[in-house]
């Protein structure tokens, strides 16, 4: 049994310490508007990317350091 190993598997990374907190904040405040944007969007591809930039832009936000609230 390995109990002193964890595998992660993900599509990138970045570290936080690289991340410009402002640029972030505002990558995230623009993806949040453009997910509240097509939330009433019958487009399901549209609204799919619109949540996953939102996600990512949140978590790279969070990240560099920036509160988010819930």
């Amino acid at each position: 049994m390995e109990s002193d190993r964890v595998t992660i598997l993900v599509n990138g990374a970045e570290k936080s310490d690289t991340i410009n907190l402002e640029a972030a904040r505002t990558a995230y405040s623009q993806a949040q508007e453009r997910y509240n944007q097509v939330q009433n969007s019958e487009n399901r591809q549209e609204k799919i990317q619109a949540t996953q930039a939102w996600k990512k832009a949140r978590a790279r936000f969070q990240a560099a350091g920036g509160m988010v609230q819930v």
